[in-house]
């Protein structure tokens, strides 16, 4: 008995590692995971109308430092770049979806993970689907993010991953850092 749970004990364990490979989508609750001493800078966050978008980041820079998680500006070396991008969406028993899209870039630009997720709003009454996203939904999904994010982050081996935008380096976008805002920022589109 002993040698069949070890068995499954094993399989489990081989069957997260491979999931943590490509892209992770959320279709539960994911546990909360902190992520201390990995800079990130957060490129972008499209999608949303601009009152979305400002406190989405502000929620999103508020779970970033529950999870110890450092989030650097722009111009600062960061060791990876992360670009995002929300959608309201109705579903189909009548509530309303904030859907959220991460692409994790390394320092070489490349893509290195993909995570998604959503979070349920209240019943949309109207053809505007955001009408239906309160800071509720908004604040899980931020949450959410760096729960993905940083689950990604914490697999990584330092040395793995250098940092980008070091030296005047080139940034994910391929642009001389400085370039970019960060989250912080939360004015308009371009963060």
């Amino acid at each position: 008995m002993s040698s069949r749970l070890s068995g499954l004990a094993l399989g489990c364990v081989f069957a997260l590692a491979l999931a943590g490979c490509q892209e992770t989508t959320q279709t539960a609750a994911r546990p909360r995971v902190d992520a201390p001493g990995i800079p990130v800078s957060v490129q972008s966050i499209s999608g949303a109308p601009d009152d979305v978008t400002t406190n989405f980041a502000g929620l999103l820079n508020e779970a970033a430092a529950e999870r110890r998680m450092e989030i650097v500006p722009g111009d600062k070396p960061a060791r990876f770049r992360v670009k995002g991008y929300l959608t309201a969406q109705p579903t189909e028993d009548g509530q309303t979806a904030l859907a959220f899209v991460w692409d994790v870039y390394d320092a070489r630009q490349q893509r290195a993970q993909r995570v998604q997720g959503e979070s349920l709003g209240k019943r949309g009454g109207g053809s505007d689907p955001w009408a239906g996203i309160d800071r509720t939904v908004v604040a899980k999904a931020a949450s959410d993010s760096m729960d993905a994010i940083a689950g990604f982050l914490v697999t990584i081996p330092p040395e793995a991953a250098p940092l980008a935008g070091a030296s005047g380096k080139d940034n994910a976008d391929g642009k001389k850092a400085g370039t970019t805002r960060t989250a912080s920022a939360a004015v308009g589109k371009r963060l």
